[in-house]
């Protein structure tokens, strides 16, 4: 991680020899990222996060004293009692009397006492997270130590690696280090500024926190950050540090005071307002920062700055352009929330430029400069340019309103441009012209001797255009691909070819190649205006309309456009003729998503016959992108199956590109969260990927509360900018150890095993769906109002219809995290001593081996553990006894249980440790627990009372408050989890 560095850090060595200012300025940056040693650091921190978390808490237990001592008195004694019960050196009776006693106090509980208690651990968890988050900053800024610049820097102890590796001052040293002829030319700065991390933040329904709420949270670590100061005796007042007490007091009444549940489901114009408020709010300052640092270790290990137009990580959005079993996602939405966007960022880059010109009143210019600043610019040809813009700027204000005033919506956020400005300055819609003129700007400071005033806010400018362009976040669309089959196979028959819908692969593919062949539109041109005069139906109207959008949106506005549940080549075809329909000139990359485990399989055929289409080539300049579905692979094969699918078809397409003369960009849809195949282990997660498949480009999503997690403030968002970054960039440098042959034919059984084990659960087991649904708050989800799109695509289907992701967050709820693990215990039976599985122990802690192994295989059993240490089979069983009516299904129950034991077992059999290796995973766990306890014991008496009020038809006061309570629990339960497995 990359951090500013106090002033006191930045003094040069005695001694050291006068440099140019830029250059003291690098050195002495780069200096500060290294920390001293790791055995003299507390790698967890948590004496750190517990000093905070009591003085967080203990403010909470004030304000809850003074509004409700009754409640507090209650929400004390079950967060003893359940402490007690976590004190695993008690006898047995012991221990089992205190999960008693627990159980039967929530059971005494009335609806309004178990809604408000379930408020306040909510609140205590969050308070943790709070606390938690800040503090990994914090014990950074507390280790950095003024040693030679040459010194490592460790990122994260979660990340648990050697201090060389995990950050981009270690990676570029070790890349700098490995080379034996001159490492500029082998490009290190290059490969730093050529190389681009892509973060697409998705609204998927696992975001349970309000925006208001984790703006709280963030004001909170701020004032965490001022304690921080006073403590370290840097002047502060006596009034400063009554009004920061006052602060955290208001902050967290005004927490306890507000209503933490969404009383309906957000638009999807509101779910990307909120989802993407970390840009304003946090990485509009942070990409900057990071940049410039990043820029300082360039400069001091490689002896050349990065260069200006480097953009190392940018981001987009399916906020608003998700539409894939979505109907509240529509082409006027999409337009909305483009329009929106452009009108916020045009407001962030007038406040960028005013402060810009206070600094450019310098006159020496460039004759370049000076015909853009006219003769008007003569006297301060700076400050005219950037007139100019400020203007182009009001104007594309101006030109945002009225579009939303078009579509009957108000302004995001107030202008404050209305009455100046010249009207008849055309709006700036495309980046590129922002950013040639500011790197103008830059050019002639540079060459009139003004290098240093280049040097400041000017080329944090240039570095927001790079990473944000002037939509913030272009949006993907993404729509299902019978979808555009239907779409075109509509406008076929207008125009004389029926039957598309019924074709065989073949001859779609030669059709649609030969039509886009000719550039002939099949409708006239002007009927996408027209399309309601069509007598096309409603959903094959909204397709073509959203491709239309494709062709009228300002340049930047869409990144790329993805097919879900693609099988075909002619799904790709299909979109690339819809936008040439809609006049789109610049057409986007078509990315297909292959989602089930036969898709994975048959993906590389597919590429191929796409790649050999006539014409695709040419279109396409030979590049692709290609969209690994991980959640829905392994909702449909269980995990070990669907991560060597993924891991296969990877290495067989990038083999069919090579072969063909493309270039493939893989995007990965994990989401961050564990649950849907990402690993809290970055660094390592990210160099496990198939040889050569990353290549510098790495796309993936984030969801719901990752996103807060991991960008939901400053010193989160650079470290995990830092972290992708250096990992990208470590890729193409690594060569990682080949699996052999036999390690996999060792995986090619497993994921046999285990798929088939899953499946027979899953699929097979008639009394699983009723226990699933009687075991877990599945059907109750839908009253989260976390998300705009429903739960499942088909309303009336069972587990098969439901989303991957409320399958992963029911499971998630009641601790079990079934999904993760299911079958891995059968494929991993070998490795528990005396089982017959279908690969023996020392098979898989060979493949396992740190150093020595398959980088792979290790990251995929560390997930596991971690899965296993965030597991509770003991809660999972009291959903079981209390929710649970049938014989049957509880033993089904148990069964299930005794497989995780199983797991267990195995991989800890092949990692070699006695207990789950979490890092500071397992220290946070250990904070908390003992508060979702109380929750999950909650939910469950919650979920009993509202079904059996269900049952007798009932609907008084008290059903509206048991639904609050539960939405409470899930809410607070998720929060403590941290992510949704």
């Amino acid at each position: 991680m990359l951090y500013v560095a106090r002033s006191a850090s930045l003094r040069l060595p005695a001694g050291a020899p006068l440099k140019r200012p830029a250059q003291c300025y690098a050195a002495a940056l780069s200096r500060c990222f290294s920390v001293a040693p790791a055995e003299s650091r507390d790698p967890l921190g948590y004496s750190k996060v517990a000093s905070d978390v009591r003085f967080l808490k203990e403010i909470f237990w004030e304000v809850l004293r003074t509004n409700e001592p009754e409640l507090e008195a209650v929400v004390r004694r079950l967060k003893a009692t359940s402490r007690d019960w976590r004190d695993h050196n008690s006898p047995k009776a012991k221990y089992e009397g205190e999960f008693q006693s627990l159980c039967s106090q929530v059971e005494n509980l009335d609806p309004s006492l178990l809604r408000d208690v379930a408020r306040a651990f909510s609140h205590l968890l969050a308070l943790s997270n709070v606390a938690e988050t800040h503090t990994q900053g914090k014990i950074l800024r507390q280790n950095l130590s003024p040693v030679s610049y040459s010194s490592p820097i460790v990122a994260s102890a979660s990340d648990a690696l050697p201090a060389t590796v995990d950050s981009c001052v270690g990676t570029i040293q070790a890349i700098v280090a490995e080379e034996t002829a001159d490492p500029w030319d082998r490009s290190t700065t290059r490969s730093s500024s050529s190389r681009r991390v892509e973060i697409v933040f998705t609204a998927h329904p696992t975001e349970v926190n309000k925006d208001e709420l984790l703006t709280k949270h963030r004001v909170l670590s701020e004032l965490l950050d001022r304690r921080d100061l006073a403590e370290e005796n840097i002047k502060t007042t006596h009034f400063e540090l009554s009004q920061n007490e006052r602060a955290f007091r208001r902050t967290i009444s005004a927490m306890w005071g507000s209503d933490v549940l969404r009383r309906a489901k957000p638009t999807p114009q509101e779910e990307a307002r909120d989802g993407l408020s970390v840009i304003p709010n946090v990485l509009w300052d942070a990409v900057p920062d990071f940049l410039r640092r990043l820029n300082a270790v360039v400069s001091a290990k490689c002896h050349k700055p990065l260069p200006l137009s480097a953009c190392p990580i940018v981001f987009s959005s399916w906020m608003g352009g998700d539409r894939d079993g979505n109907p509240n996602v529509t082409s006027q939405v999409t337009r909305e929330v483009v329009v929106a966007q452009r009108h916020q960022a045009a407001l962030l880059y007038l406040k960028a430029l005013g402060k810009l010109r206070l600094d450019l009143s310098v006159r020496r210019c460039t004759s370049e400069l000076a015909a853009l600043a006219g003769e008007s610019g003569s006297a301060e040809p700076y400050k005219a340019v950037i007139d100019q813009l400020i203007e182009r700027l009001r104007s594309t204000v101006r030109w945002a309103e009225k579009q939303q005033n078009k579509m009957g919506v108000m302004a995001t956020e107030p202008s404050f441009v209305r009455g100046g400005g010249s009207v008849s300055a055309a709006p700036l819609l495309d980046v590129e012209e922002f950013a040639s003129v500011l790197t103008v700007m830059h050019e002639s400071l540079v060459a009139s001797g003004f290098e240093d005033l280049a040097d400041g806010s000017l080329v944090d400018l240039i570095r927001q255009v790079r990473a944000f362009g002037l939509n913030l976040a272009p949006l993907d669309l993404r729509q299902e691909s019978t979808r555009h089959m239907k779409a075109v196979d509509a406008i076929a028959s207008l125009a004389g070819t029926s039957g598309y819908a019924e074709w065989p692969e073949d001859k779609k593919v030669e059709w649609l190649s030969n039509e886009l062949k000719t550039g002939r539109p099949l409708l006239k041109r002007g009927s996408f205006e027209k399309l309601a005069e069509l007598g096309l139906a409603k959903d094959e109207v909204e397709v073509l309309e959203t491709a239309a959008l494709t062709a009228e949106l300002p340049p930047g506005s869409l990144r790329a456009y993805v097919i879900s549940q693609a099988t075909s080549a002619s799904d790709v075809l299909a979109v690339e003729l819809l936008m040439a329909e809609a006049g789109c000139r610049k057409p986007l990359p078509v990315a297909p998503l292959f989602e089930t485990l036969d898709d994975l399989n048959t993906a590389p055929a597919t590429l191929r016959q796409l790649f050999t289409t006539p014409g695709y080539k040419e279109r396409t300049k030979g590049q692709q992108m290609v969209m690994v579905g991980y959640s829905d692979s392994a909702k449909d094969a269980g995990r070990i199956a669907a991560m060597w699918a993924q891991y296969t078809s990877q290495e067989k397409m990038l083999a069919v590109a090579k072969e063909h003369g493309f270039s493939v960009t893989f995007f990965h849809g994990k989401g961050g969260t564990v649950g849907r195949g990402g690993n809290p282990q970055v660094y390592k997660a990210v160099l496990a990927h198939p040889q050569g498949t990353i290549g510098g480009r790495f796309r993936i999503t984030e969801q719901g509360e990752m996103i807060s997690k991991n960008w939901g403030d400053k010193m989160a968002a650079e470290r995990t900018m830092n972290i992708y970054t250096a990992a990208v960039l470590r890729d193409q440098f690594k060569q990682r150890p080949e699996p052999t042959a036999a390690w996999r034919e060792n995986m090619d059984k497993m994921s046999d095993v285990s798929c088939e084990f899953y499946r027979s659960v899953v699929r097979g087991e008639p009394r699983f769906v009723p226990y699933f649904r009687s075991a877990t708050p599945e059907l109750e989800l839908g009253g989260l109002n976390v998300g705009s799109r429903p739960a499942k695509r088909n309303p009336k289907g069972g587990v098969e219809s439901l989303r991957a992701i409320p399958w992963i967050f029911a499971w998630a709820q009641t601790r079990l995290n079934l999904p993760v693990w299911l079958g891995i215990g059968r494929a991993l039976e070998g490795a528990v001593e005396g089982g017959k599985g279908p690969v023996d122990l020392q098979a898989l802690r060979t493949m396992y081996k740190e150093g020595g192994g398959w980088p792979w295989f290790n990251t995929t059993i560390d997930l596991i553990e971690v899965i296993i240490a965030k597991s509770e089979k003991n809660i999972a069983a009291y959903y079981d006894r209390r929710l649970v009516k049938d014989p049957d299904l509880l033993a089904l129950g148990a069964r299930l249980r005794g497989r995780f034991e199983v797991v267990e077992k195995a991989v800890l059999a092949i990692s070699d440790h006695t207990t789950p290796q979490t890092g500071d995973e397992l220290e946070s766990l250990r904070v908390r627990n003992h508060l979702m306890d109380v929750l999950n014991i909650i939910q469950v008496e919650t979920l009993l009372r509202l079904r059996a009020a269900e049952s007798a038809s009932e609907a008084s006061d008290d059903v509206e408050v048991l639904k609050d309570a539960l939405l409470v629990t899930i809410n607070g339960i998720a929060t403590g989890m941290r992510n949704s497995a």
